[in-house]
């Protein structure tokens, strides 16, 4: 089988199917290759991680996958329509391979998806307990992981030498990818968790500290930002971003599988929802002013509709809350030194502001 990548997904996905004894294909991470792949085939208006996804499961079918496993939402958000464009045009490419759809719990309920799910493993070599028994062990990587990532996120602000952190980090992401068993990817994270909290810091310091919010591929996909959070790591920003793998199997498997029930937050710009995670980033911005960060950065893929309409929200919302805002919006046509150059002004201007509120002038 093979997938479409999202962030450290490949990471977890490649522990499962070493765990159940199971051929996975693991495309080649995103690059300028895998998009250019992907725009070739798909729709000139078709958001950036359409594209993207198109380049990684052509790349994965070359590599010799027969089976597509995607994972699909319950709109209005594009993506649970992203399943069927995908099969018809790499049908039409030549591409025949089988589809495994993975809809909400919302949408075909708890017991069709975990068939569905099975039939990915049919060919596994371990039992239906061992099976489960897996998945519950690699939630728990995920969730250790995201509480590493945290951690790294908010003390990179601190970093006596920047650049520290992120190295530990991206060399324990590269280390769990080479382990030969979840049990070996947990005790890589705790070894990296140890590394990271010996780091030199200093506590005095008083960096910029921002809130990264907007679509949801975008935030987790590395490639589909330019990879902002090692950039803001490398200018000793501390930020927290809420979005991540674990958020997402929370949200759409655990809770609803479990009958959680989500207190819906309302908030005076934005009482409904709209599609994907446009309701939950007004809240963010207005949890970013509450609790004194000095700004926030959406991110979104050009044509994403909730995030087009949530940008304009936040223009009004800067003003009233008197929080500043930066809406970085992503496509092919992408030119990596002017989006450089606006993080970096960015960031130079709240650590002007934050000057100015410390010392008046």
């Amino acid at each position: 089988m093979t997938f479409p990548h999202l962030g450290d997904a490949y990471i977890l996905v490649h522990l499962v199917s070493q765990e159940m004894g199971v051929d996975c294909v693991t495309p080649p991470l995103n690059s300028i290759d895998t998009l250019e792949k992907g725009s070739k085939y798909s729709p000139d208006e078709i958001c950036l991680p359409f594209k993207l996804m198109v380049g990684n499961l052509i790349e994965g079918i070359e590599q010799g996958a027969d089976t597509v496993v995607m994972v699909s939402s319950p709109g209005p958000c594009r993506l649970g329509e992203y399943g069927e464009l995908l099969k018809s045009i790499l049908d039409k490419k030549g591409y025949k391979v089988d589809w495994i759809l993975l809809d909400t719990i919302k949408d075909i309920g708890a017991r069709e998806l975990l068939r569905r799910a099975s039939h990915i493993w049919k060919d596994r070599k371990k039992s239906n307990i061992e099976w489960l028994l897996s998945l519950k062990n690699i939630y728990q990587i995920v969730k250790s992981l995201e509480k590493l990532e945290e951690t790294a996120r908010w003390l990179c602000g601190y970093e006596i030498k920047k650049g520290q952190i992120k190295r530990l980090l991206l060399q324990c992401k590269k280390e769990m990818f080479q382990s030969k068993s979840i049990a070996e990817a947990h005790k890589t994270i705790e070894k990296y968790q140890s590394r990271i909290n010996q780091v030199p810091l200093d506590m005095n310091k008083d960096p910029v500290k921002i809130v990264l919010t907007g679509e949801i591929y975008s935030l987790i996909e590395p490639f589909g930002n330019h990879y902002i959070e090692e950039r803001l790591m490398d200018m000793g920003v501390s930020f927290y971003k809420r979005i991540s793998i674990g958020w997402w199997i929370e949200s759409t498997i655990v809770k609803p599988f479990s009958r959680q029930k989500t207190m819906k937050k309302k908030n005076s710009y934005l009482d409904h929802c709209i599609g994907g995670y446009a309701k939950d980033t007004i809240e963010e911005v207005i949890e970013a002013k509450n609790k004194n960060f000095d700004g926030v950065i959406q991110l979104l893929p050009l044509g994403c509709m909730p995030e087009i309409v949530t940008k304009s929200i936040i223009s009004e919302m800067s003003n009233d809350l008197n929080i500043k805002t930066l809406t970085m919006v992503h496509d092919e046509m992408n030119g990596e030194a002017g989006y450089v150059t606006r993080i970096e002004a960015f960031i130079d201007m709240l650590q002007r502001r934050k000057y100015h509120v410390l010392f008046g002038h």
